[in-house]
């Protein structure tokens, strides 16, 4: 059930229940019995995050180059908001050579997810076992491709700062398409020219051209926002200059193109999570997600024997608990014979203690029913129990 829940819709989840185990659950107990376990799982990736962050083990993992990419994706929640769903993939990379198009292309393998929905803080905190797992702080060579986004360059300087860090090829472009745009004007034939010969050049001439022709697109600005487009833009580029030498990397077989996160999103996220009508509830977010990365990281098997022991120690950790606070109770304390007040014998004690008659008590004396066995002469006297 929990394996269904995590891969479609509860509803379709519920079908495939009883088509292949003849059982029928309701739509409720299947997406409960799915958020239970999520949090069992998300739970036990925190805790592996503590406990690495104590104890620091060597890592086993010893990757000659690995690829560090993160992106975010927004989804939507039950109350109308939208949440991002940070992402960061692990992955391995090397140059194949291409006989189709007689060129050199990288490719990456061996791809592993950590998704979260988490601040920043947090996300950086606890993405640490799958970094540990894939062995990336034992990698000869770290190389990240990423777009410019600040949460992403945090990151990178929480976990590997001496990685090699690449601004994604496509997302530079965006960026020299729009200073192009604001002056040539969107979507026209010069636009079009002019971009080709921009993005030519930014793959295999020095990132310093490229933003020289941004300085000379300025004499062709008519207005000041022009101008101010323009600058930003070469500003930006200028700023991450070292990120954009994209002829330096592809001479050293490094990925210049954040392809592998951006499909990670379909395959993470969309495929179960943002699909047409969904909302989430906040809470359900990150134990779905922890189940996702399970199964897109094709450790269901393992992970699942990790969620039941995980779900044991609990219950027993729970029951000692229990048992603990009862031990360490204060017991009551046994009554006695001299905890126990015993009316006195002496009538004129008895006299002088006892409460005084209350007024309503005076007026109305007590008097037997008119149905009480004595005045109905059926209730035994002395000279009956004393013949009887």
């Amino acid at each position: 059930m929990t394996r269904l829940g995590s891969k479609m819709p509860y509803e379709q989840a519920v079908e495939e229940v009883w088509l292949n185990q003849r059982t029928r659950v309701e739509e409720s107990t299947l997406r409960a019995t799915t958020n239970r376990h999520g949090r069992l799982a998300e739970a036990i990736v925190k805790a592996k995050a503590d406990q690495l962050a104590r104890e620091a083990p060597a890592v086993e993992a010893t990757p000659k180059q690995a690829l560090v990419s993160s992106d975010g994706v927004n989804i939507r929640l039950t109350n109308g908001e939208w949440r991002e769903v940070k992402t960061v993939v692990i992955g391995e990379f090397k140059s194949k050579w291409n006989e189709k198009t007689s060129t050199e292309e990288v490719k990456s393998s061996n791809l592993s997810y950590f998704s979260r929905s988490y601040r920043i803080r947090e996300f950086e905190q606890y993405a640490l076992p799958e970094l540990h797992e894939r062995g990336v702080f034992n990698a000869h060579k770290v190389v990240t491709v990423n777009d410019g986004a600040e949460w992403i360059q945090s990151f990178v300087d929480y976990h590997i700062p001496k990685a090699i860090r690449i601004l994604d090829f496509r997302h530079a472009l965006d960026h020299i398409r729009d200073a192009g745009q604001a002056v040539l004007g969107e979507r026209t034939e010069e636009t079009q020219q002019w971009f080709s010969m921009m993005a030519h050049q930014l793959k295999h001439k020095p990132p310093q051209r490229t933003i020289a022709n941004l300085c000379l697109l300025k004499f062709q600005a008519t207005s000041e926002e022009q101008v101010a487009a323009i600058d930003y833009e070469r500003h930006y580029l200028q700023k991450r200059v070292a990120m954009i030498d994209y002829p330096h990397f592809q001479s050293k077989g490094y990925p210049i193109g954040s392809g592998s996160v951006e499909s990670s999103h379909k395959l993470v996220v969309h495929s179960r999570m943002k699909q047409a009508g969904m909302r989430w509830a906040d809470h359900n977010i990150d134990p779905m997600l922890a189940l996702r990365n399970l199964i897109c990281n094709s450790r269901w098997s393992s992970g699942w024997q990790e969620i039941v022991a995980f779900y044991w120690e609990e219950r027993h950790r729970e029951m000692r608990e229990l048992a603990r606070k009862q031990r360490t109770s204060v017991p009551p304390i046994p009554v006695t014979f001299a905890d126990v007040k015993v009316a006195s014998t002496n009538k004129e004690e008895y006299r002088a203690n006892r409460p005084p008659i209350t007024s309503t008590e005076k007026q109305n004396p007590y008097r037997p029913a008119d149905n009480h066995p004595w005045k109905r002469n059926i209730w035994p006297t002395k000279e009956a129990w004393r013949w009887n």
